[in-house]
């Protein structure tokens, strides 16, 4: 539109100059026709140049005095309002191009209040602190976050308002922006008007005037104390659980998910395994296995949650035995396994020594069974020997058909007696656990040869109800024979308390041994009729020194020892009420 209107005031210009010479034209048309009809060439020039000169002067008195009106009051930036070209130049093209320019000002005054208001806005609804200082530091501008945060007053200094102090920050990041002209960033902790404290992310820019000096600086503050609190609280969170993680008893590895590197460790495994935290981090797992087991518990390492009796190696190459824990877990933002171990070696040979001690009180009970079992034998032994004696002695021939019966009764007595001492040999004897497969009913006749006489001379019946051809089972031999005469005993002292009552009870004197298969599961039941166990104490039965005999009548091991027995063998056992009375304990093998 302003080019439109150059074009027509140019267009104003020619128009006027060819008015000017049309009116020069006539003017000396007319003065000539009073002149003498040979004028002077000199005075016609003159004449010509005088009107032109008027008529000149007047064009531009119409053109340049509205335009030098426009320009004067566009200096002294006048109102909108009050800017218009008067008189008779209001219509003309120079008017219009007034009308043009104004309303091109009003437009971008518009904008540019816009653009104000916008930024007043910003300024005061921004959320974080914000304010302008000067050289001495006082505050000539703050927006509103500032203003409901602190309630200043200008001109007071940056410092006290929002910082309690009584003169600048030693380190004052708008004293350096004023030095340096540069934005900088510092961090700065202060007490807010309700006495709280605060702690802020500073950054300050310069403000520059037209000449570009610095003449004041903007300081913005971020409210960072909820982010300190957090970080705080982060902090005391880590170091509470990096003070449990290194006092844990038990070692505490955690293990790169595929070399099994040791990435860290609490201070617990140089209790165990005799190695500091730097002699482990960085070092294989597998390192504390033998060499011929490390590539099998690789393996277990990533399938399995847990590890028992897991045997590895100390500093000092000494057998360390262990129950793992293993766990998927983060570390470092990587993923880790989280490996803990429980050194049982000291207790393994603890419950070695209780089940010695299990064995040989056992033995004990059973010694007067024993020692009938072994009686019969040797009494055979003794009276054929002696017969012979008495013949030799008196020189009396003995035939050959009877020295080869009595030699032949010796021998096979012998040989009763000395199974019988090499059975009790056997189960007084320490040894390891061996699982092999086992056929139950063939564990069931072993511990028979034990216990049978025991029972005989105590004129208790002992029933068998045996499945033949039962699946074989994974198991020890030793243990778990012990575990049947420990219940055998425990089923025979039963009944011998009820039936040593005043009152004589009804109904028989009777073990009951059966084996079955239920559900791909072999069972074993081992029943009495005795005085029974109370509901109160089935919870408690196979606790260790836990016992419902009289003092010295038990150790109450025997029941805790054989629950171990089964586990190792990957099996259950419970008790339960005998429909008869008395009690029934179940086994059960996978």
């Amino acid at each position: 539109m302003l080019k439109h209107y150059r074009y027509s005031l140019i267009n104003k210009l020619i128009f006027s100059l060819t008015l000017l010479m049309l009116l020069s034209a006539t003017a000396w048309m007319g003065v000539a026709r009073y002149l003498p009809e040979e004028p002077s060439s000199a005075v016609a020039a003159i004449h010509f140049l005088i009107v032109s000169a008027v008529m000149v002067w007047l064009v531009m008195a119409i053109v340049k005095k509205p335009i030098h009106q426009l320009i004067e009051d566009i200096r002294n930036k006048e109102p909108i309002e009050s800017l218009e070209i008067r008189g008779a130049h209001a219509n003309s093209e120079v008017g219009k191009l007034a009308d043009a320019i104004f309303h091109m000002r009003r437009g971008l005054e518009e904008k540019l209040n816009k653009q104000r208001d916008e930024y007043q806005s910003l300024f005061e609804l921004v959320p974080c602190l914000i304010t302008v200082q000067d050289r001495d530091y006082k505050l000539l501008r703050y927006n509103r976050e500032f203003s409901e945060s602190f309630a200043p007053n200008p001109g007071d200094y940056c410092y006290k308002a929002y910082k309690g102090r009584d003169k600048k920050c030693e380190d004052c990041p708008v004293e350096k922006t004023f030095e340096d002209g540069r934005s900088h960033y510092s961090k700065e902790t202060g007490v807010d008007k309700d006495g709280t404290t605060t702690h802020w992310i500073l950054k300050t820019t310069p403000i520059k005037n037209d000449s570009g000096e610095i003449v004041a600086a903007m300081e913005m503050s971020l409210d960072i104390t909820h982010t300190k609190q957090l970080e705080e609280q982060l902090a005391r969170s880590e170091k509470k659980y990096q003070l449990i993680f290194s006092n844990i008893p038990n070692p505490v590895f955690v293990l790169d998910c595929e070399t099994f590197q040791v990435l860290d460790c609490n201070d617990s495994v140089g209790i165990v395994y005799g190695y500091t935290k730097d002699e482990l981090q960085h070092k294989s797992f597998l390192n504390l296995f033998r060499e011929q087991e490390r590539e099998t518990y690789a393996s277990q390492l990533k399938t399995s949650s847990a590890m028992n009796q897991v045997t590895q190696i100390g500093k000092d190459n000494n057998n360390i035995v262990v129950n793992m824990s293993i766990a998927m877990s983060e570390y470092m933002n990587r993923s880790a396994l989280l490996v803990c171990t429980r050194d049982i070696t000291k207790w393994l040979e603890t419950e070695q020594q209780l089940i010695q001690a299990s064995k040989m009180a056992t033995l004990g009970e059973m010694a007067t069974g024993v020692a009938h079992e072994l009686n019969q034998p040797l009494s055979v032994i003794k009276t054929g020997s002696s017969f012979c004696m008495k013949k030799f002695q008196k020189n009396e021939k003995i035939g050959d058909d009877i020295i080869l019966n009595i030699i032949s009764k010796i021998d096979s007595n012998a040989d009763r007696a000395a199974k019988i001492i090499q059975h009790m040999r056997q189960i007084a004897r320490k040894s390891d656990p061996t699982l092999e497969s086992i056929q139950i009913n063939d564990v069931l006749k072993s511990a028979s040869e034990i216990f049978n006489q025991q029972l005989r001379i105590r004129n208790i019946d002992t029933v068998w109800d045996i499945k033949e051809n039962l699946p074989v089972i994974r198991g020890d031999w030793g243990r778990l024979e012990q575990v049947i005469i420990n219940l055998v005993v425990n089923a025979r002292d039963a009944i011998e308390e009820k039936w040593g009552e005043k009152e004589q009870p009804q109904g028989e004197k009777k073990i009951t041994l059966k084996t079955r298969e239920e559900d791909g599961h072999v069972m074993v039941e081992i029943c009495d009729t005795g005085i029974g166990v109370p509901d109160g104490f089935r919870d408690k039965i196979f606790e260790p020194f836990f016992t419902t005999k009289e003092v010295g009548k038990g150790t109450g091991l025997g029941l805790s020892i054989s629950y171990g027995f089964v586990k190792v063998c990957k099996g259950d056992i419970k008790i339960i009420s005998n429909p008869g009375g008395g009690t029934c304990f179940v086994i059960t093998f996978p």
